[in-house]
């Protein structure tokens, strides 16, 4: 009995070690920063064709990405000529939480509120499903063109805005939030990927 279980454990670690190994092998560092306490990385994956922009955190904080720091980073991404080999598909390059970047969470609450097709006191949308909402709202040129001009480096241009796993809250959660706290509950984060196709 004690060598089946043994054998078991063996068997779990090795399977384990290989899938980390492959991963590792899949996602590739292309750019990175120091952002106060947390480091935020471009990993790039050849299998899925796609881009992660992924901010780590130190244990039990939170990371705040400023909208400079995450466009230098993207910045130096797109610059490098790697990139190329995504021009075959239709990439995409996932931010990951919207919370990691309180510009972002605080344009999707505040834009959302004052939008007619919201209703505050309800929590959602007046006649949409909430995920295509906040993805109209992310697809706002105002918001785009800020993003399109760093991926526009790599000849890329963004197509496209998904969203999912949207939460809703007061003012109070979103992140580093100094305006007036309006009543009624507004979209705060979202896990987002912006759809790319090359120039």
């Amino acid at each position: 009995m004690i060598r089946k279980a043994s054998l078991y454990i063996f068997c779990f670690l090795l399977v384990s070690s290989l899938g980390s190994i492959m991963a590792s092998a899949q996602d590739q560092v292309i750019a990175s920063a120091n952002v106060g306490e947390c480091v935020l990385r471009v990993e790039e994956n050849d299998r899925w064709q796609s881009l992660r922009l992924r901010a780590h955190h130190p244990q039990g904080r939170d990371c705040h990405i400023d909208r400079d720091s995450m466009l230098s980073v993207l910045g130096e991404a797109f610059l490098k000529t790697g990139l190329s080999k995504l021009a075959g598909s239709r990439p995409s390059l996932s931010i990951g939480r919207l919370i990691d970047y309180p510009w972002l969470s605080q344009y999707l609450a505040s834009t959302a509120f004052r939008d007619k097709a919201w209703d505050a006191k309800r929590g959602k949308p007046v006649a949409m499903d909430i995920n295509r909402y906040v993805a109209q709202l992310l697809s706002r040129r105002e918001l785009l063109a800020q993003l399109e001009e760093v991926v526009a480096q790599g000849g890329f241009r963004i197509i496209g805005v998904s969203v999912e796993k949207v939460l809703v809250a007061g003012f109070r959660e979103v992140p580093l939030y100094q305006g007036a706290i309006e009543p009624g509950l507004v979209p705060y984060d979202a896990v987002v990927w912006f759809r790319l196709e090359k120039n």
